[in-house]
């Protein structure tokens, strides 16, 4: 969904606790977007919903999202102000991020983070779930670092309701699905997944019907 050449990141600044959740701070960078456009901030939430963060955003020489202090731009806390993302999230919850440029190119960039990760690894392949949906009705598995193609065993587990399937890397050695984990007359539970290739075995427990902030 990038514009051509446009790469978004979040660097990891610091974390805080409060009484009931950890707060993450992020920095925003940009390559590939002129310097002197200016730019809208946007979050995409968890349920597809798109909130407006921040218009009149720039960026620095290095690239980083500020608040510049000029006119038609955002106020910081002085010029050239740095913004920072400060987020809290759930077990695998992704954070999204979105500029887009206030001209008439409309230049965009997306990012994402996961402040709290769910994965395991094995022999130099990862496997990880991503929360979908508020309380994980919806799951994405991401497994990474197979064989290119090659066959992957695939086995689940829920409430000893047992699956099996096969299925194969993609071309990169990556691997994705979709998954609706609820068990008939379970309102909550945990999904053991299992992506086997020939080098590897990745196993990953998750939970789903529930929420809490870490």
């Amino acid at each position: 969904m990038n514009s051509p050449g446009v790469e978004l990141s979040l660097k990891e600044i610091s974390r805080s606790q409060t009484p009931d959740r950890t707060l993450v701070k992020y920095g925003l960078y940009a390559t590939g977007l002129p310097k002197s456009s200016t730019y809208t901030l946007f979050q995409v939430q968890i349920d597809g919903s798109i909130i407006k963060n921040l218009e009149g955003v720039t960026l620095d020489a290095n690239g980083r999202a500020i608040c510049a202090g000029r006119v038609d731009t955002c106020q910081g806390n002085g010029p050239n102000d740095p913004i920072d993302l400060i987020v809290f999230a759930g077990k695998a919850e992704p954070k999204r991020f979105a500029l887009i440029s206030d001209d008439e190119a409309h230049l965009k960039g997306f990012v994402a983070a996961v402040p709290f990760p769910n994965f395991t690894t094995d022999k130099g392949c990862r496997l990880e779930s991503i929360i979908a949906t508020p309380n994980g009705e919806l799951t994405f598995i991401q497994g990474s670092g197979f064989q290119p193609n090659e066959e992957l065993m695939i086995d689940s587990e829920s409430y000893g309701e047992r699956h099996h399937d096969i299925t194969k890397a993609a071309a990169d050695g990556s691997y994705f699905s979709a998954i609706m984990p609820y068990v008939l007359g379970k309102k909550s539970g945990k999904t053991v997944w299992e992506v086997k290739g020939r080098s590897c075995n990745t196993k990953l427990t998750f939970a789903w019907g529930t929420y809490h902030l870490e």
